[in-house]
C-alpha cells in the first residue's frame, strides 16, 4: 500500500480495504506476560506448508517489508526506515558483527519522523492510534521479529524484552502491556524457561516498572532463537515444544535463527488489540493525540554484564544473550485470530 496515500488518508474512519497478510487462528504459542508469541516455522509445520508461498512464511527483506510499519531495523535508506505520517521512523538496530551486543530504544538516538506528533517521546518509538488505525485498516495489529545472530550452539539465541504503552491525549496512561519472561528462568520454553504454551495472557498484569535483569535463574528477559523440538500428540492438531531430550519429541530441533530475510515469531498482545478496537471508536481529532509507545531492548543488558561474560556468550550455560550479527528487525504488521468483540461502551461503528 502506497505510503503517500495512508498519510493523506488520516483524516476520516479507517475501512477494512485490504485482507489481513497473517492469519494465526488455531495456531500454537506461547505466552510471555501480555503477549502471545507465535513461532512462524512451527506454525508453517503445524499448517502443512513449509517455505515460501506459504501462509506462515513471512519474508523481511527491505523491499518485503517497506509498506509496512518498521520499527527497528538494520536496514540503511528509505523507504524501509521511514514511516506514515503521525508516527516515528525506525530505530537503528546494530549491522554487522562489529556493532554492539546490546539494543535499546532509551539509549539509540531517537528515530525521527515525516513530521511532528502529540506525545513523541524520546526513549520509546512511537505512533498516533490516528496513524496506526489507518494503516491497520479495520484488522487487528501483529508484530514480526527477525532473529538473526550467528548460527550454532549458543550464538544463535538473544535475549529480548519490550514494554508497550498507551498514552492518552493529556499524556496520561491507559494501558501498559509487558513482553516478559516474568522474572523464570532465561530458557527455551521448551526447557523450563518462562513462557507458558497457550497461555492466558489476562492473567499477567504489568507494573509499568522496566525489566528485572537478575542472571540465568531469574530474569524478565526472554530467550529468542533457539532451537525447539515438537511432540504431535501431546494436544491433536498442536504441535506441543518439548525438551529434544524427551523421548515425546517427534521433530526437531527446530531453528528459529532465520535471518534478516524471514521472520521468526509473530508477537500479539490481545488485550492491546480490543482495546484498540474501542479506542479507535473515538473521534479523528482526539485519537490524533492517543499515542502508542514501545521500548524495546534487545540483546545481553550490561547490567547482566560485558559481551564476553559467560551470562552474555552463552558458552556454558547454552543459551547466549548478545546481538553478535546484528540486522535484527521488529515490524507491524495485520492479522486475524480468534479473539472476543471489544466491551459494548468501547464499541464503535464508523
Amino acid at each position: 500500500m502506497n505510503r503517500k496515500l495512508l498519510g493523506a488518508a488520516l483524516l476520516g474512519c479507517a475501512v477494512q480495504t485490504q485482507a489481513a497478510m497473517i492469519d494465526l487462528t488455531g495456531i500454537g504459542y506461547a505466552t510471555y506476560g501480555d503477549f502471545n508469541s507465535y513461532s512462524l516455522p512451527i506454525g508453517q509445520l503445524q499448517q502443512g506448508c513449509v517455505g515460501p508461498g506459504c501462509p506462515l512464511h513471512i519474508p523481511s527483506s527491505p523491499g518485503q517489508i517497506s509498506d509496512l510499519i518498521v520499527v527497528a531495523t538494520g536496514s540503511s535508506g528509505v523507504p524501509v526506515n521511514t514511516n506514515f505520517a503521525g508516527m516515528d521512523n525506525a530505530y537503528a538496530t546494530p549491522s554487522g558483527e562489529s556493532g554492539s551486543n546490546f539494543f535499546s530504544t532509551g539509549t539509540t538516538t531517537d528515530a525521527d519522523q515525516v513530521s511532528d506528533f502529540f506525545g513523541d517521546q524520546s526513549n520509546t518509538w512511537d505512533s498516533s492510534l490516528l496513524a496506526l488505525k489507518t494503516f491497520l485498516a479495520g484488522d487487528q495489529m501483529v508484530m514480526f521479529f527477525n532473529n538473526n545472530n550467528l548460527n550454532g550452539g549458543n550464538l544463535q539465541s538473544l535475549a529480548a524484552w519490550a514494554q508497550l504503552e498507551i498514552t492518552d491525549d493529556n499524556g496520561d496512561r491507559v494501558a501498559i502491556y509487558d513482553f516478559t519472561n516474568n522474572n523464570n528462568s532465561y530458557a527455551l520454553v521448551s526447557e523450563g524457561g518462562g513462557g507458558e504454551f497457550l497461555g492466558d495472557p489476562t492473567a499477567y498484569t504489568s507494573t509499568g516498572a522496566g525489566p528485572t535483569i537478575g542472571d540465568n535463574n531469574t530474569t524478565d528477559y526472554v530467550l529468542s532463537g533457539g532451537p525447539i523440538c515438537i511432540d504431535y500428540d501431546l494436544i491433536p492438531g498442536v504441535p506441543s515444544p518439548v525438551s529434544c531430550s524427551s523421548a515425546d519429541a517427534d521433530e526437531g530441533p527446530i531453528n528459529h535463527n532465520l535471518g534478516a530475510d524471514e521472520a521468526a515469531y509473530a508477537i500479539v498482545a490481545p488485550e492491546l488489540n480490543m482495546l484498540l478496537a474501542g479506542l479507535f471508536g473515538l473521534d479523528d481529532a482526539t485519537l490524533a493525540n492517543y499515542t502508542m509507545h514501545i521500548d524495546l531492548r534487545l540483546g545481553c543488558d550490561p547490567i547482566f554484564g560485558t559481551a564476553t561474560d559467560e551470562i552474555c556468550t552463552g558458552a556454558i550455560s547454552g543459551y547466549g544473550k548478545n546481538i553478535n550479527n546484528g540486522y535484527e528487525q521488529l515490524f507491524i504488521g495485520t492479522a486475524t485470530f480468534d479473539q472476543p468483540p471489544p466491551p459494548e461502551f468501547l464499541s464503535h461503528k464508523c
